[in-house]
C-alpha cells in the first residue's frame, strides 16, 4: 500500500474511542504521514471549530472535512462551503416543531445555533460543536450566519423516530444518518464522498491512492471514494456491506492498528 497519499478518518466510532478519546499516538502518527507526503483528513459530521481543538497539536498537517461534507478547510483556510437555502431551512424546522424529542440546530461557517434549554440535548449538542448559541428565534440565525447544515438531535432513535418522518424533504436536501440520535440535512450533492473528491482533485491523489474509515451511514460515500475502504468492526452493518476491507473495533485502537500495518514507518513515530 505504499502508493496511499490520502487517509480520511471519521471521528466518533471509528477513530475516538467510546469515551469520545483520540488514540494514543495519533499526534505523532500525522506528523510522520505528512513528512512521509501522506495527507491526513479528519471527516466528521462534527462542527469544524470542534475538530480544529481537537487536533490542535497537529492543525497545520491535517485537513478538515467538516459538517458531513458541507465545509472543508486547510490551515485555518476555507477551502469550501455549500449554503442551504434560508426558507427551505425554514420549511424543515416547521416540520420538525411537530416531532417527540427531536432537537435542531444550524450550523454556520461561524458557530452553531441551537434554541432548546433541554439538558439531555444542549449535551450532547455541546460534545460537537465547539462554538454554540442560543438564539431564539431559531430562524434568526438564517440571516446571521452561512447555514450549510441542519442537525437535528433525536432523543428517541433518528432512525426509527425523525427520519421516517423528514425524509419527504430527501428531494431538496441530502439527508443522512450520521449516528444513533443525529439526522442531517444538507444541500443535494453534499457529503464526505463529495468533499473528499474536491480533495482529491485539489492534491492530484486518485481514488485507488486513497484509504478511508468510517462507522456509520454518513460514511458510505466516503469509503465509495476510496480503494482502501474500511469498515469498523462496530460499524452499521451497511456499512460493513459497502467496505472492501473491515478494521478492529473503535475500543481495540482499530483505525491505528491497521495505518501501523499499512505504513512501517509509523512504528518509530508511537
Amino acid at each position: 500500500m505504499s502508493e496511499i497519499r490520502l487517509v480520511a478518518v471519521d471521528l466518533d466510532g471509528t477513530l475516538l474511542n467510546s469515551r469520545g478519546e483520540l488514540p494514543p499516538g495519533v499526534f505523532p502518527a500525522i506528523r510522520a504521514l505528512a513528512a512521509h507526503g501522506v495527507c491526513f483528513a479528519a471527516a466528521s459530521g462534527r462542527q469544524y471549530y470542534n475538530l480544529r481543538e481537537l487536533f490542535a497539536p497537529v492543525a497545520s498537517e491535517t485537513v478538515f472535512i467538516a459538517e458531513n461534507g458541507a465545509m472543508v478547510f486547510e490551515r485555518d483556510r476555507n477551502l469550501f462551503d455549500s449554503v442551504l437555502e434560508p426558507e427551505l431551512c425554514q420549511e424543515l424546522l416547521t416540520a420538525a416543531r411537530k416531532l417527540p424529542r427531536v432537537f435542531p440546530v444550524l450550523c454556520g461557517l461561524e458557530s452553531a445555533y441551537v434554541s432548546s434549554d433541554d439538558p439531555e440535548f444542549l449535551h450532547n449538542a455541546r460534545k460537537y460543536y465547539t462554538r454554540c448559541e442560543t438564539v431564539s428565534p431559531l430562524t434568526a440565525a438564517l440571516a446571521r450566519d452561512r447555514i450549510c447544515k441542519v442537525a437535528f438531535y433525536d432523543g428517541v432513535h433518528a432512525e426509527e423516530n425523525s427520519y421516517p418522518r423528514l425524509r419527504r424533504f430527501a428531494d431538496r436536501f441530502r439527508v443522512s444518518l450520521s449516528g444513533y440520535n443525529w439526522l442531517d440535512f444538507m444541500n443535494p450533492g453534499v457529503s464526505k464522498g463529495a468533499a473528499l473528491a474536491r480533495l482529491q482533485c485539489r492534491l492530484g491523489v486518485t481514488p485507488e491512492q486513497s484509504m478511508a474509515f468510517g462507522d456509520y451511514l454518513n460514511d458510505l460515500e466516503l469509503l465509495r471514494q476510496c480503494r482502501y475502504s474500511f469498515a469498523m468492526a462496530n460499524a452499521h452493518p451497511e456499512l460493513k456491506a459497502a467496505a472492501r476491507f473491515e478494521a478492529p473495533g473503535n475500543d481495540q485502537d482499530g483505525v491505528m492498528r491497521v495505518l501501523r500495518t499499512c505504513f512501517p514507518f509509523l512504528e518509530a513515530a508511537r
